[in-house]
């Protein structure tokens, strides 16, 4: 894992509209049409907000509606590429490696072993967490377990 960049603070009134354009998207179950929603909206932004910010947040969005709407395992794959190039923090990468788990297990086993292998990248960074963060992430891996 990569240390993260910190995004723009929402006081910043371009960021905001980024940000508040990004979730007032409409989410449709057609891929197709969200990938060229999510290019508009880089579009639209791009000049007025900080590029990696941006296209991390945009990459987060796009793998996480990905895995939620069980996708392809080729899209689910991209995806996941694209956003594991920016740096995450942690809280982020522990919830992108369980979304990924939660996906593999329903829609494609085959994905199963790299999903595990983030998962053991999570559980071996507990120990150097502070309390709080490893109580989520404990929690969060529990989660897994119920499936």
């Amino acid at each position: 894992m990569k240390e993260a960049f910190a995004d723009p603070s929402l006081h910043d009134p371009h960021w905001r509209a980024f940000i508040l354009d990004m979730e007032g998207m409409s989410m449709p179950g057609d891929w197709r049409r969200f990938r060229a929603d999510l290019r508009r909206l880089e579009r639209r932004h791009t000049g007025r907000v900080p590029a990696a910010p941006m296209h991390r947040a945009i990459a987060e969005d796009a793998f996480l509606c990905a895995a939620h709407w069980e996708q392809t395992p080729r899209i689910v794959r991209g995806a996941l590429r694209a956003l594991l190039r920016y740096p995450l923090r942690f809280a982020l990468y522990s919830f992108v490696a369980a979304e990924y788990w939660r996906w593999a297990f329903k829609v494609s086993p085959d994905d199963l072993p790299a999903a595990e292998a983030m998962l053991v990248e999570v559980r071996e960074a507990l120990p150097t967490l502070d309390e709080h963060e490893r109580w989520n992430t404990e929690g969060l891996l529990a989660s897994l377990k119920r499936l």
